[in-house]
């Protein structure tokens, strides 16, 4: 059965507080995280991202930041089923303004994959459960630089024989902003490795598509059923946390979607 999802925010941990929802999972990230056990000791948790403005393609990526290290604390106190990472970055530092910008030179494509796979491999042999990696939402500027590209996102999955946590806003993203049709785009990454779910609504503002983490219109639904008919995912995750009405009926519908009712 398809465990579902919501990504922390504010409002999700108040109504989790006063019992308006229940959740098989809580996806909690970076700093963040560090609460949520002692607040919620009887929710189950997925961990995503426990380190921000990080890139897995620096050299060191695993001492930057206490990045190891923390990922492994994490992980002892949420005792979580899998940590997901992101696929990024083009440059070995990066920070977050609006989009992930980088702090250092652009690297070549043939670095950032063997960089990215190095460290993820020896990821891999220190974290004592599975790590999947995201796909992101290509934006201009030089953060994002090859890593949207399917045939990139594939290779490293191959490469490192990891599983894969498919975002399809992002995937919307990238595809726009690359020029390719989303089915397409959704086509050339691999399903078989697809293991977690994130769902958001994209918008559009001024021309671009963005990953702006709105409420499921008809058309997300649409190709998230697609989608689901073509992976076996072990949850979805619910990228929303901005009206409380709003995200119940989100909930209420995607109970519907995965067919079954969240413990």
């Amino acid at each position: 059965m398809i465990q579902l999802a919501v990504s922390d925010r504010p409002m999700v941990r108040h109504l989790i507080r006063i019992g308006e929802i229940s959740l098989d999972y809580l996806e909690v990230t970076g700093s963040y995280a560090n609460s949520a056990p002692d607040e919620f000791p009887h929710q189950p948790f997925l961990l995503h991202n426990p380190i921000w403005n990080w890139s897995l393609a620096h050299r060191d990526c695993l001492n930057q930041k206490n990045a190891l290290a923390t990922s492994q604390h994490m992980i002892d106190c949420l005792q979580v089923p899998w940590l997901s990472l992101h696929l990024g970055f083009s440059a070995e530092e990066v920070m977050f303004d609006e989009r992930m910008k980088p702090a250092t030179p652009l690297l070549s494509q043939d670095a950032v994959f063997e960089t990215i796979c190095d460290n993820l491999k020896v990821f891999v042999s220190a974290i004592p459960v599975p790590i999947l990696i995201e796909n992101l939402d290509y934006n201009p500027g030089g953060a994002y630089e090859y890593i949207c590209h399917p045939a990139f996102i594939a290779s490293v999955l191959e490469t490192t024989n990891l599983a894969f946590l498919l975002d399809i806003a992002h995937a919307r993203v990238s595809a726009t902003r690359l020029g390719m049709p989303i089915n397409d785009y959704l086509d050339q990454l691999p399903f078989e490795r697809v293991r977690q779910i994130h769902v958001s609504g994209p918008r559009w503002q001024n021309g671009l598509l963005i990953d702006a983490h709105e409420s499921l219109l008809d058309e997300d639904y649409v190709l998230l059923e697609s989608v689901l008919k073509k992976t076996e995912p072990c949850a979805v995750t619910l990228e929303y946390g901005k009206e409380e009405a709003v995200l119940k009926k989100e909930l209420s519908r995607l109970k519907d979607v995965l067919g079954h009712t969240v413990h």
